[in-house]
């Protein structure tokens, strides 16, 4: 098999697209790559798909996979055509997505990287910079958002991480049936989750049954006014409900030691971390001091 067409057939080349070359650089351990359409062919505009006059052709560059050590970029020209609509627009490559200047099967290559590390670790191994590897990125999550088809969503989870040590903030909703993340945002605010709920249609906001969140007003009021009877579908997590109780407990007991200790006594002493555990953990003699001081108070 000719280079020609060894590259042809790694690339998945069709008509009329064609490898007019392959020039090998060995000081600069660099294959270029080069391609062209085939004669005078047809090819449609972009925006609206119609057949349109061909306006020029222009060169353009797309890193490719390597092969073997030597860095392979892809030069094609790439015809423009002229649409009584949408005015000169470049055509479509098989190879690329537009606006990208890496191949598909190169950012799919990226894009499994990234699934293990970091884009400093990927844009470090693959010789990228740090925007390049991120842009692949948010390409190939354009294009998942593009191809989801919406959903019945029964149960979401609604929560806000940190992240930059913890001075900016992002708002998750999950599906808690399948635990994939639906959606995200910036920040933690009412307008934060009301950009997830404005994106459903009315079948799908009546289809939620279930909303766990913490107790955070912003997305409690955002919830309320746009799911309905919210109010009998909002649940509030156990761990922020145990820590308002834990809260309201230590409290009480702080001022009731505030005010035995003012008469001498000191029975709550010590008692902080006894009264705030479960029963079930206690040792047997911590029951017996609970109840002793629980007793005397």
């Amino acid at each position: 098999m000719r280079d020609h067409d060894l590259y042809a057939t790694i690339l998945g080349l069709t008509d009329p697209w064609k490898v007019t070359d392959v020039e090998l650089d060995s000081e600069l351990e660099l294959v270029s790559v080069k391609v062209e359409a085939a004669g005078k062919s047809a090819f449609k505009c972009p925006a609206c798909g119609k057949v349109c006059p061909g306006y020029d052709a222009r060169d353009r560059r797309w890193r490719h996979l390597d092969t073997c050590q030597y860095q392979t970029i892809l030069v094609a020209k790439v015809p423009r055509v002229e649409c009584p609509e949408h005015g000169v627009r470049q055509v479509k490559v098989p190879w690329g997505e537009e606006g990208s200047r890496f191949t598909a099967l190169f950012e799919a290559v990226v894009i499994d990287w990234l699934k293990e590390t970091t884009v400093a670790a990927v844009s470090r191994r693959i010789g990228l910079s740090w925007d390049e590897v991120d842009g692949i990125m948010r390409r190939a999550v354009s294009r998942g958002l593009s191809r989801r088809v919406p959903c019945m969503l029964r149960a979401i989870g609604v929560d806000e991480t940190s992240f930059q040590k913890r001075h900016e903030y992002v708002t998750v909703v999950t599906d808690l049936d399948t635990s994939d993340v639906v959606y995200v945002a910036d920040d933690r605010k009412k307008s934060s989750l009301n950009g997830f709920y404005v994106t459903l249609t009315q079948e799908q906001l009546d289809a939620i049954k279930v909303v766990a969140m913490d107790m955070w007003k912003g997305y409690i009021s955002s919830t309320c006014k746009h799911v309905p009877s919210a109010d009998a579908k909002i649940c509030f997590d156990r761990f922020h409900v145990a820590k308002i109780l834990g809260d309201a407990l230590d409290k009480v007991r702080r001022e009731e030691h505030r005010a035995l200790r003012a008469e001498g006594d000191g029975s709550l002493t010590g008692t902080k971390h006894l009264l705030l555990r479960r029963g079930s953990s206690l040792e047997a003699h911590e029951e017996g001091v609970v109840d002793i001081r629980r007793r005397s108070a």
